[in-house]
């Protein structure tokens, strides 16, 4: 039985058939509950009765719902309706590349900017084993913005190693020596049935770009039996030969998609995007200079005809030039960028060595300090090479002045610096509670080192300079703050002034500049508010560079020094982080790229994703577990993320925008579900506690003024919050109109992960420990000693490291260290704590042998009412590194 116009599946109503295939036909469907339209692909009515098509059809499902990229049909349901087998996807608009083939070739321009999106798709596509086996224009569609999406995955297959990896069963159907595809697109070795990997849809992408150089394919016999004789035997034409307006470097591009041996191929699709990228770069530089030349002809006419106006125009251009040198030096001129690594993941905080003939960088997905390895790469042209193999936290490669040796940090425990011969070898400690190491400049014997420490309780972190032994220590500079942390350091060249990045608990601050000697305090300097993650010096020390995120996301920016002003570099969508100036003075490294976050929710044996777009953070289930709170990255802070609320209902799917004219760091909903109370940085910085009504019905207002990091509600009404006072951090109670302010403990706290369901308990870091301290101010009991955290540079994604099920049948316990991972433990008789060593649970070990721990599956979980139902967030990070030149 067919599917009519009219029809409802589930929550679906049928609008109308927007295509078909061989197994399914798709119809715009609209979502009755949620208000919005989606693609939903209904099996054949002739393929019902085949058990092998709906195993085909189910594992195209299984095959969607491992991607999640930006080129890719999203998924978001499966679902069968009177034994109607039906898959649920983004409704994409826009045009499918074949219809746009009807006018004729496409410009070489446009050709690139779909080739990437192409590849960039593909790349992530086989990154989760995923082969798609019919690459073609109809299955390619351009949306009204311009964004390219790869649809249909109805002929996908998963490679060997993605099939072992699978938590389920797939059973594809395909007999030996099948084949599957549309013939004018299929590769050699997919027409003789052999077993095919990625590089046989890189040939399906060549025949596409030739369609889209050319207009037509490559081999368009008449009859069938011919035209599988020239795929299999003729070497494709030039596309350059057909349509002049080809260069000989896209025709260059798509002869090598199009070869017959797969090893003569591009061996991977992120090689194809690199190559199409470097095209695009080298396009937008000549465009650059054309429009530059045609502007010079033009002003040439201008003054021509303005020859009267000539004295007064240059007594202008004198004024501008004058102001302009004085705020910084003449114009940058157009940037060039030249890509450096080409990973389908991150890199991320690039340094050069002295000569400039070395890079080094972390492959890992975060810019300050997270799990990666450290790599070298010879430039221009040599292959990375992973130095590194042990999965541990790091930050802040350099070299040393010889270039034999790379020093990072190691975050174990502590912030500690190792080193690791660049050419490969066994790594090993160098200095122990010191980070963010730099090489002095100049010859000194011994080599004297810059570098940040912890110092006394806590988190505060000061600069220091010793030698390379730690013999002849002093301090640079102390942050005033007792929670402020001087995180990387960069010395000048002439080694008087040094440029300092710094955080306190709320996030990175404006980037600092200090002399030396230590005798002066820190001057602001780079943009201002701003959050300053990198810096660098210009060689001849004239000029400082900064990574920091102003408003508009992270950028480069620059500065003359001593007091110029800070002028932006870079601009778009993308985001640069990290940055190393070059010895010529006219280029640095720097990574660019982006990072998504997406919520999932597990539910009994059920997995649904729950966002699909921008970055979802701080997730929680409400307190009778029908709906997700969550934030939404959106606009600046002067601290690490702020973002909008938003609200899932689990049985509905129905989405709310909550609150929508306040942003938010943290957040927490009262037991009755009315009220939200949320921490909110202001203009000035200050981040004091708020209270609003969930439903809007009255205005937001402060309940205090003092700067906080997190507030609770407890089950009375109460609110509990870690807040400063004169400089330090202490942990709070007060009523929900703000009267009645309590300090429940004396001593300085650092964080507040949660309140026990009972009113009883709070998990906070103390110190360096994660303790749970009971409500009456009594003696803590020890949990995580030396594990206390804030959590990763994007806060809102990680779990609270200690928390309690709405019941208090399990309690919660969370570690960055343990890859990420929690552990739920059952509790017993309403206790809210489990049978717990003295001295606190030290390894991951000792957590896992508590009576029933139970260790949930995936990375990033936020525990929920049993270990069964939880949320988990997916972090998407595409970074590289380039080199961005100027004159």
């Amino acid at each position: 039985m067919g599917v009519v116009i009219g029809q409802t599946l589930g929550r679906y109503r049928i609008v109308e058939e927007i295509g078909a295939g061989g197994m399914g036909v798709v119809y715009r469907a609209h979502d009755e509950r949620l208000g919005r339209d989606l693609a939903i692909k209904v099996l054949s009515p002739g393929s019902l009765g085949s058990s092998g098509a709906r195993r085909r059809f189910r594992n195209e499902a299984l095959i969607l719902s491992k991607l999640n990229h930006p080129a890719i049909q999203i998924i978001h349901d499966f679902d069968s309706v009177n034994d109607l087998d039906f898959l649920v996807s983004e409704f994409v608009p826009g045009v499918p590349l074949d219809a746009m083939l009807a006018s004729g070739p496409l410009a070489e321009e446009k050709i690139i900017q779909l080739g990437i999106q192409l590849a960039q798709g593909l790349a992530a596509a086989h990154a989760a084993g995923v082969l798609h086996r019919d690459l073609k224009p109809s299955n390619l569609k351009v949306t009204p913005d311009g964004r390219l999406k790869i649809l249909d995955f109805g002929l996908a297959t998963l490679s060997p190693q993605a099939l072992e990896n699978l938590s389920v069963t797939v059973s594809l159907v395909d007999a030996p020596g099948s084949q599957a595809g549309t013939l004018p697109y299929m590769s050699p070795e997919q027409l003789l049935g052999k077993e095919i990997d990625e590089r046989a849809d890189i040939y399906s992408a060549g025949v596409a770009l030739f369609e889209l150089a050319t207009g037509q394919l490559p081999f368009s016999d008449l009859s069938v039996a011919a035209r599988i004789e020239s795929i299999l035997h003729k070497t494709a034409p030039s596309a350059a030969g057909i349509n002049r307006k080809i260069s000989a470097e896209m025709d260059r591009i798509i002869g090598k998609c199009l070869e017959k041996d797969p090893e003569l191929r591009y061996q991977s699709a992120k090689d194809l995007g690199a190559d199409l990228r470097r095209m695009e770069v080298s396009s937008s530089s000549r465009a650059v200079v054309a429009q530059e030349k045609r502007g010079k002809a033009k002003s040439k006419l201008i003054w021509a005809a303005a020859g009267i106006a000539l004295a007064a125009l240059i007594g202008i251009a004198a004024v501008f030039l004058k102001q302009r040198g004085q705020n910084g030096g003449a114009p940058l001129g157009a940037l060039t960028y030249e890509q450096l690594t080409n990973f389908t993941d991150s890199a991320t905080s690039p340094a050069l060595s002295a000569d400039g003939k070395m890079l080094t960088f972390i492959r890992g997905e975060n810019t300050f300090v997270g799990p990666g390895e450290i790599y070298v790469k010879f430039l221009p042209k040599g292959e990375p090479v992973q130095l590194t193999k042990d999965g541990l936290g790091k930050m802040s490669p350099v070299f040393s002045p010889s270039g034999d040796r790379i020093a990072y940090t190691v975050d174990l425990r502590g912030m500690n610096t190792w080193v690791v011969p660049t050419l490969g070898g066994e790594a090993r400690a160098l200095l122990h509670n010191a980070s963010g190491l730099m090489w002095m400049p100049g010859e000194q014997t011994p080599r004297r080192v810059l570098f940040s420490e912890f110092i006394g309780a806590g988190i505060h972190m000061a600069l220091a300079t010793a030698d390379e032994n730690r013999a002849d220590e002093r301090m640079v500079y102390v942050p005033a703050d007792s929670k402020g942390m001087a995180h990387r350091s960069y010395p000048s060249p002439d080694g008087k002034w040094v440029l300092v990045v710094q955080m306190n608990m709320s996030g990175w601050m404006p980037c600092a500049v200090v002399p030396f000697t230590g005798k002066d305090g820190p001057r602001t300097v780079g943009p201002a508010p701003a959050q300053c993650t990198g810096a660098a010096w210009s060689p001849d020390g004239k000029w400082m560079y900064f990574s920091a995120n102003a408003g508009s996301g992270f950028h480069l920016w620059r500065q003359r020094f001593p007091d110029g002003a800070a002028e932006q570099m870079t601009f778009g969508a993308s985001e640069e982080q990290g940055l190393w100036i070059a010895p010529d003075g006219h280029s640095l490294v720097t990574a660019i790229g982006t990072n998504q976050s997406a919520l999932w929710v597990h539910m009994g044996s059920e997995d649904r994703q729950i966002t699909s777009e921008g970055f979802a953070f701080r997730p929680s289930f409400s307190r009778d577990g029908k709906k997700i709170y969550y934030l939404v990255r959106s606009g600046a802070s002067t601290h690490f993320v702020s973002g909008q609320l938003r609200a899932v209902n689990l049985e509905t799917r129905q989405y709310e925008d909550l609150l929508p004219n306040s942003h938010m760091e943290d957040f927490d909903i009262s037991y009755d579900g009315k009220d939200v109370v949320y921490i909110n940085a202001d203009a000035s910085g200050r981040s004091p506690i708020w209270i609003a009504p969930l439903d809007g019905s009255g205005a937001p207002r402060v309940l205090t003024g003092m700067d906080a990091v997190r507030a609770r509600f407890g089950r009375s009404g109460d609110i509990y919050f870690v807040g400063g006072e004169q400089g330090e951090l202490y942990f709070w109670r007060m009523k929900e109109d703000g009267t009645g302010l309590q300090k429940i403990v004396s001593t300085p706290v650092m964080y507040l992960y949660s309140i026990s369901p009972d009113e009883q308990w709070a998990g906070i870091w103390e110190g360096s420990d994660v303790v749970l301290q009971p409500l009456d101010g009594s003696a803590p009991t020890m949990v995580l000693p030396g594990g206390g955290t804030a959590g990763e540079e994007n806060r809102g994604v990680t779990p609270p490291l200690v928390s309690w099920s709405p019941d208090m049948k399990y309690l919660y316990l969370h570690e960055p260290d343990w890859e990420r991972h929690t552990y739920a433990i059952p509790l017993s008789n309403g206790k809210a704590l489990p049978n717990l060593p003295k001295e606190g649970l030290r390894t991951e070990k000792d957590v896992a042998a508590l009576a029933g721990a139970k260790l949930l599956p995936q990375a990033r979980t936020f525990g929920g009412a049993q270990p069964g139902e939880y949320i988990y967030v997916k972090v998407a990070t595409q970074r590289n590194i380039y080199r961005i030149g100027w004159r």
